[in-house]
């Protein structure tokens, strides 16, 4: 299955009169090539959410039932902000603040690095689960609590952290701080370069919490969404002019970009080329993903979303 982890929906206003967008991509050599591409051609992983050691009618269901869902309700959102109209709170304004939120979680490189990072903290041993886990263990059964725990499926720790990247786009005190957030829509049609944006879309800085913390994200060629700590901050900023407001937002899109970089046309493939990937990749894992947490994460996450799953409760928290 295509998981389209850069959405085609999003995609759609860099849409030119051929249907298609410019693409910039990396290719397996390294080297940064244009082509004209339909969104349904680029920004895909195959089989990036199957969920291991699960039936095959069930292998797919995280791509189904959560990020479709996601994406679906973002729409209306994202149509709401193209007007300049601001989602002012309930269902559509959460909607959009799980969207972003996924942005950043979503991606190929992300997933597989949440994995390896969520395995170690999984795998590493617990004094109060090994605990537990002597007083309840039976003849034949492996010394160690984390050996217990896959032994009898090997894939119980990978599927774990595929529900895992649910739980943490869906973090209630993430989203409840970015929804709290002043939301803006920024238009930078008055100058003739327009915006990009590329496979690492989400621009952040400073935290939530700083006077200058706040979210960028081009959601059009001439539209720049941001979401704000504080209102002065986000007059400062959209009092910028138009033209160092593309340039900015421009180089951070493709200086974070690893594989994909979008525009209306070609015209930049010498910044882009010398740009691309110059910069990390915005990430809210750090703050999240916590050895202190690993345990609460690993119990919370074993279906957030009613997916399928067959993972044996650990002794004493069944």
């Amino acid at each position: 299955m295509k998981s389209h982890y850069i959405p085609q929906f999003y995609l759609k206003p860099w849409e030119g009169a051929d249907g298609k967008l410019e693409v910039f991509l990396r290719r397996s050599d390294g080297l940064i090539v244009s082509k004209r591409l339909h969104r349904k051609a680029t920004g895909y992983a195959a089989d990036l959410y199957k969920l291991p050691g699960v039936s095959p009618a069930d292998e797919h269901k995280m791509e189904s039932a959560f990020m479709a869902p996601i994406d679906d309700e973002a729409v209306h959102a994202r149509d709401l902000l193209l007007g300049e109209i601001t989602p002012a709170g309930g269902r559509t304004r959460n909607a959009w603040a799980r969207f972003v939120l996924s942005l950043m979680l979503r991606n190929p490189e992300e997933v597989a690095e949440f994995k390896k990072n969520y395995t170690d903290l999984i795998m590493t041993p617990q004094a109060d689960f090994q605990a537990k886990y002597n007083v309840m263990k039976q003849g034949g059964d492996p010394g160690r609590f984390e050996e217990w725990m896959v032994k009898d499926d090997a894939t119980h720790v990978e599927r774990s952290a595929m529900f895992a990247i649910t739980t943490f786009i869906e973090h209630p005190r993430v989203l409840r701080l970015f929804q709290g957030m002043h939301w803006m829509v920024i238009d930078t049609s008055s100058v003739k370069r327009r915006l990009m944006t590329s496979d690492r879309p989400v621009m952040l800085t400073q935290g939530m919490l700083q006077y200058a913390g706040h979210y960028a994200l081009p959601i059009s060629p001439t539209r720049l969404f941001l979401a704000a700590t504080t209102v002065q901050f986000a007059q400062q900023f959209a009092s910028l002019r138009p033209g160092k407001i593309v340039r900015e937002i421009n180089k951070l899109v493709i200086g974070q970009a690893r594989k994909y970089v979008y525009a209306v046309d070609g015209t930049r493939l010498a910044d882009i080329r010398r740009e691309m990937s110059k910069l990390p990749a915005p990430t809210i894992l750090g703050p999240l993903l916590r050895a202190s947490e690993a345990r609460k994460i690993a119990d919370a996450s074993r279906s957030p979303v009613n997916l399928p799953t067959k993972d044996p409760s650990p002794p004493g928290n069944a």
